[in-house]
């Protein structure tokens, strides 16, 4: 089998916080445990994080992972017309062309999983390959209609359950099972949010993520890269071949 990790690089939870600790912190953990167990991934790059950080942008194409667009500010692309659609994904390209000029852009997730029925021609008319925004299978015969060129990697909806206590177990049954597996992660679950929560000056903003939203801050930081270590340690002992989704399409090996 096969499993690809991805890795949305964006802003400390779009629409919550406008930090980009995860990003000065956590994508340094995240590199080095790659590092570690010497396995390539896919990291998806929106345009503030190009402009922001270059360097850490060009540290993940020297480490020869691949690199791949997710909008330019992490915005809902469905509030957008066809045209500002298209210019976002353009410039978002452009700024990941011109900081990585080694690396041949083919990808695209939308941000927050949400794509506009139009995404795929878009993507095929600016040179894109593949789209990985559409988690669930039963939306994917409408978006595959309108252009053939794309091919589409639905994202894993089980992530949700690797940092939720107890549920680590039901994760890796659930993807230890399929031919092909495309994790995604963010770099600030490499941080402790609950200490970011916890710093935020307005109390009800603290309360609500704290009571209402486990998932954005339960097993972060270190827990999370130990989770994360322990999970490519059981995918090896089970013969999980680890590698990108530009892999997939360069070798033309796309299970169903």
């Amino acid at each position: 089998m096969k499993i690809v990790l991805t890795f949305d690089i964006e802003r400390d939870i779009p629409g919550v916080f406008n930090s980009y600790f995860g990003v000065k912190f956590g994508l340094l953990k995240i590199l080095k445990i790659l590092d570690e167990f010497k396995i390539k991934a896919t990291f998806f790059c929106t345009g503030d994080i190009i402009e922001r950080f270059p360097e850490y942008v060009k540290l993940i194409e020297r480490k020869d992972h691949e690199i791949a667009c997710h909008g330019l500010n992490h915005e809902r692309l469905k509030r957008l017309n066809f045209n500002e659609c298209r210019q976002t994904i353009y410039q978002n390209k452009e700024l990941l062309e011109n900081c990585c000029q080694h690396s041949d852009i083919i990808g695209f997730r939308a941000p927050y999983l949400k794509p506009p029925s139009y995404l795929f021609k878009i993507l095929a008319n600016l040179g894109f390959k593949y789209d990985s925004s559409i988690s669930s299978p039963k939306n994917l015969k409408k978006y595959q209609a309108i252009d053939a060129q794309i091919y589409e990697f639905p994202p894993s909806k089980y992530n949700i359950y690797f940092r939720i206590p107890l549920n680590l177990k039901f994760f890796s049954k659930r993807v230890f099972n399929k031919e092909l597996v495309i994790i995604y992660f963010h770099p600030w679950e490499a941080i402790d949010m609950k200490a970011l929560i916890f710093n935020q000056t307005n109390l009800f903003n603290k309360s609500k993520n704290l009571i209402f939203r486990p998932d954005r801050w339960v097993n972060t930081g270190d827990k999370f890269i130990q989770r994360l270590r322990n999970f490519i340690k059981e995918g090896f002992s089970k013969q999980v071949e680890f590698g990108t989704l530009k892999d997939l399409i360069n070798n033309e090996k796309t299970p169903s």
